[in-house]
């Protein structure tokens, strides 16, 4: 009995060794190897496939900028969305795609109208004008353009002209030649007030002046008084009208010629009211330099300013 007492230790331990080998063969047996195998290869796959590319924007973790893009989103070499403009915006959320180089653009990538006009910050050269206010292509304040020819209205000298007419810097469809037969007092130069709008609008007919181009103004009389003194009438009446067309239409003084033919070219009967009405005129021409007339002079002449 003693003895087997003993001996009882030993073949516990003997047992259990047993168990436990047992049970490692068993997971080592090639065949419950299955779950192990399983499961590291599709962690293998994870790492290959995801934790390579986390948006699958085709640009690897390890050069990606932008590691979180949405699916589908097109981005460039560094993994980021597109910005076309390069304003900060990316495309797909860029209502402005072609905002101008280093402009300010707000978050919807446009510029900013400060104003409220419709006009950019970079373009309006009149920032600040109130709310509901009718601007120009550049931010500035209209007077209405009926006609839409470009031209406001405060400074159009024909507001009627077609619609897509083409119009000089006055409003109207340009002429190279004009008469107009403005009403001047007796034996008076003076351009009387009733009288300008007629030789406003007249005027502002002439087209604008091209390089080498000068403006030639003729005065004209009718026949009754002396022909001396009818030359220096139409001489100082055409030196009028140059004083009026560079002050109300901005013509330079030293592109506009005047001259004086008095009564020697009539274009009417001088023996009506109405022919001798039709003589006494102003001729305005757009011509080049080297058409001008013998005689035609920028400052009229001391002696016809005589009366």
């Amino acid at each position: 009995m003693k003895n087997i007492k003993a001996l009882l230790p030993t073949m516990l331990l003997s047992l259990f060794t047993s168990m436990a080998l047992t049970a490692h063969a068993e997971e080592t047996d090639p065949n419950n190897l299955y779950a192990i195998k399983s499961i590291t290869s599709h962690d293998a796959k994870i790492v290959s496939t995801f934790y390579k590319d986390l948006d699958e924007d085709g640009v690897q973790d390890k050069l990606d900028h932008c590691p979180n893009t949405l699916p589908g989103a097109p981005v460039d070499a560094y993994g980021c969305e597109l910005d076309s403009d390069s304003d900060g915006v990316f495309d797909r959320l860029d209502q402005c795609p072609d905002s101008a180089p280093g402009v300010k653009v707000n978050v919807f990538g446009c510029e900013g109208d400060e104003d409220g006009d419709g006009i950019y910050d970079s373009k309006d050269q009149c920032p600040g004008t109130p709310p509901n206010t009718t601007v120009d292509e550049v931010g500035c304040k209209t007077i209405g353009d009926h006609d839409k020819d470009g031209i406001n209205d405060v400074d159009d000298q024909c507001p009627t002209t077609p619609l897509g007419a083409t119009v000089n810097t006055h409003g109207c469809q340009p002429v190279i030649a004009v008469l107009t037969n403005i009403v001047f007092d007796s034996n008076s130069h003076a351009v009387r007030a009733d009288q300008e709008p007629i030789l406003k609008h007249d005027a502002g007919t002439l087209s604008d002046l091209k390089e080498g181009q000068i403006v030639l103004i003729t005065g004209h009389t009718d026949y009754q008084g002396s022909r001396s003194m009818n030359e220096r009438l139409s001489w100082r009446r055409a030196n009028s009208t140059k004083d009026f067309i560079i002050a109300e239409l901005g013509h330079s003084a030293d592109r506009v010629y005047i001259t004086g033919k008095g009564e020697l070219e009539p274009i009417a009967d001088n023996t009506t009211a109405e022919g001798r009405q039709k003589n006494r005129r102003i001729e305005l021409k757009i011509i080049s330099l080297d058409e001008l007339p013998e005689g035609a002079v920028l400052t009229m002449p001391a002696k016809m300013a005589l009366k």
